[in-house]
Parts: structure tokens; sequence; C-alpha cells
């Protein structure tokens, strides 16, 4: 009972957030004025899967699951020319990875150390989204995003909170070069420690013990924007430290381990009047050791890239296509490692193709459908699928989406 309990308070709030979703479209709503130098603003975004196998935001193989669910308010507030205050409170439901916890996404105190015409210093304090590709500091707000997913081979939704922001301090930089604008972010602190996904990938769900980020850890990122944003061209770094912490209910007995993973991003994108082209590329080098004699030490490269095509049939309209692939050991592309686990070698990569369709109702109401092809589960959500053997190679992706932002 306790379960139909839970479904039918979740289907509930879906309901109420569909119903909300649809009086904003007929009925916009104001964005509120607190001050002359005070901005609030937020967003509401719900999500429909179906999959034809395999799990994907809750329940959704050869069902309709709508567990995915994000409601965002920030707000902006310009001290004096040289400080100001940002911060932003997020709810999340994405299936059983993440449960709709109402947390700080961001939180940080901003303070320019010089400006001139052509060049801009400063030094950012508190929870602060970390510059990893081109889209990874403004993923949660989907008018900013090219798809409904984003290329998983490098923003991965299941172990997002890894990345997504951390706890320390930023110093940035802003230098006119040429045609364009060279930035510079160098971030330092401890990253969220929600890691079971990333544990389950690992230890293929047999390790219940925790794995978090004891140690601060450094995320940096070099981008040239040329001539207006036509081009850019980014370089991004992330040094990460986990520890395990083993438990009596390992399944096997693993010892007290370390993983770092060490990952660089190269990414390009090219933007004229009709069609946006981008591609990014993903190559980790990966560090597994004193995990103890059931699990040797390991040091696999992880090579992931894409690339996309955005088309603005007009002003309202623009489709979308992507080739996507992601490979956790590039010396083992077809997992024969997960098979001696006794896991499908599936679970070691995935390559996706995808097409959709943005609908711009409004500037505030945007409506979104995709299909995805997919062969592998590297990144299927472990939460979601609990039982690795029972998920399929090959499977298809239907998703639909609305969102609403003042």
């Amino acid at each position: 009972m306790k379960h139909n309990k839970r479904y039918f308070h979740a289907s509930l709030l879906q309901k109420g957030l569909l119903s909300l979703l649809l009086a904003l479209w007929i009925q916009p709503a104001f964005a509120i004025e607190l001050a002359d130098n005070i901005q609030v603003h937020g967003f509401l975004t719900q999500g429909a899967f179906y999959t034809s196998d395999n799990n994907y935001n809750g329940d959704s193989d050869d069902d309709v699951s709508f567990d995915q669910t994000e409601i965002g308010l920030n707000a902006f507030w310009q001290v004096n020319d040289r400080v100001d205050f940002s911060v932003q409170g997020l709810y999340r439901k994405a299936g059983k990875v993440e449960n709709g916890d109402v947390r700080l996404d961001y939180g940080m105190m901003n303070v320019n150390l010089f400006n001139d015409e052509n060049n801009h210093f400063g030094l950012r304090l508190g929870r602060i989204k970390n510059p990893i590709g081109l889209y990874n500091e403004t993923r949660d707000v989907a008018f900013t995003t090219p798809s409904i997913l984003l290329p998983q081979s490098i923003y991965l939704e299941r172990s997002r909170s890894l990345l997504v922001a951390s706890d320390g301090g930023q110093l940035f930089s802003k230098h006119q070069l040429g045609d364009g604008w060279l930035s510079i972010k160098l971030n330092y602190g401890n990253t969220h420690n929600d890691n079971d996904e990333i544990r389950d990938q690992m230890f293929v769900s047999y390790a219940h013990g925790d794995l978090d980020s004891e140690d601060g850890s450094f995320v940096g990122q070099i981008k040239y924007n040329y001539q207006s944003d036509k081009y850019i061209f980014a370089l991004s770094y992330a040094d990460v430290t986990l520890e395990y912490d083993s438990s009596s209910r390992d399944l096997i007995p693993f010892a007290d381990g370390t993983a770092r993973f060490s990952p660089y991003i190269f990414s390009a994108q090219y933007n004229g009047e009709k069609l946006s082209l981008t591609t990014e590329y993903y190559y980790s080098e990966n560090e597994f050791k004193d995990f103890g004699a059931y699990s040797p030490d390991l040091s696999p490269i992880t090579t992931n890239w894409y690339v996309q095509g955005e088309y603005r049939l007009s002003h309202k309209w623009q489709a979308i296509m992507r080739y996507d692939e992601s490979y956790l050991d590039k010396d083992d592309r077809s997992g024969k490692n997960y098979e001696a686990m006794g896991a499908p070698g599936h679970m070691g990569f995935t390559k996706d193709s995808m097409i959709g369709v943005r609908w711009d109702i409004r500037p505030d109401v945007m409506l979104r459908a995709e299909y995805h092809n997919i062969n592998g589960t590297s990144w299927l959500p472990n939460a979601d699928n609990p039982d690795r053997k029972e998920t399929k190679r090959y499977w298809d992706l239907f998703s639909l989406q609305m969102s609403y932002r003042f």
C-alpha cells in the first residue's frame, strides 16, 4: 500500500505541474520585481519518457514516465559596480536517481577586482557551477540547452552531482583578443557527495559503501569566443578524487580504495544565421587502486564524443540531429571486462542517434520532442535498472518536454 500511496502522490504532483504549465501557456506570469538592483527569475520544466526497453527517468519500459521535473527560483542582487550576489534553489525529480529534494543549486558572491574596456578579472566564492564543456553551467535551464537530453557522452545525467557544482572559489578573467574574447575560469572546491551511481557502475552494484570526495577538486576552462560567438572553442579539465569506505553489506569484500578521474573536454561550435554545428570530445585518464584482491588496480582511458547540428526553421521552430558515442574503456570497446564480472558487455559503451524538434510557443514557453535510437547502456541509470542483467543492448527512447520561465 505504501508504494501505491507514493505513486498516487506522484501522479497528483505530475498532473498539477502539467495543469500549471497549461495555465501559464494561456496566461503568462510576470517576473518578480523587488528593487531596481534585485532581479528574481524562475523556471518550471516537466518531461515525459517512453522506452522500448530499459528504464530511464522512472518506470519508462514500455510505459510513459513523468518522473522528470525541475523547478528553479533564482535571485540576483547588484550591490555596487564591483560586488553582486546570486543564488538559485532547485527542486529536481529524475526517476530513482534524484527523488525530488530541494537544494541549493548555486549561491555565490561575485567580486570584480579589475575592469576596463578590454580586460576583466574577478573572484567568486560559494557554491559555483563548474565550467565544463559548453552546457554544464546552465544545464538546469531548458531554454539554454540544445535538447531534452544533453549528449550523455559529456553531460552524464545519472552522475551529474559529481561535477555540476563545487563549494569553494573561482578565479575568472576575460580579455579581448583580436575580434574575440578569451576567458579563463579556475575552480577549486569540494564536489557534492551523491555518487551511488558512479559506485554502482564501478562495482556492478556489488558494493554498498560510501564513495565520497574528501579532498578538494580542480576544474578549469579556457574558452575563445570569436566574432560575437559565431565561433566558440574551449578546453575544459577536471581532477577529482573519490575515496571508497567499504561496508559490511558489500556482496564482495572490497577494501577502502581510491578512484581518480582526470577528464579533458575539447569543444567547438559554429553559429550561423540558420545553422549551428557543435562537436565535443571527452578524454579521461582514470585510476582505480587499493580496492582489494577482488578488484585489481586499473587505469582505463575513457573516450567519448558527439557531433550535432541544429537548424532554425523559423523564429519559433528548430530541428536538431546528433550522433553520440561513449566508451568507458577505449581498449575494451565491446565490454568484455564487464562480461568477466558477470554483467552485460553493453554496460561498457553507448551509441546514440537522435533527432528532435523545438517549438518556442512564446518567449517564455517551450515545447520539445525527440527520438533516440540507442545501442548500449553505459549511461543507463543503475537506480532505475537495479538488475543490469535484465537490460537490453538495443533500445529506443521517446521524450517530450514542456518548459516555462519568467
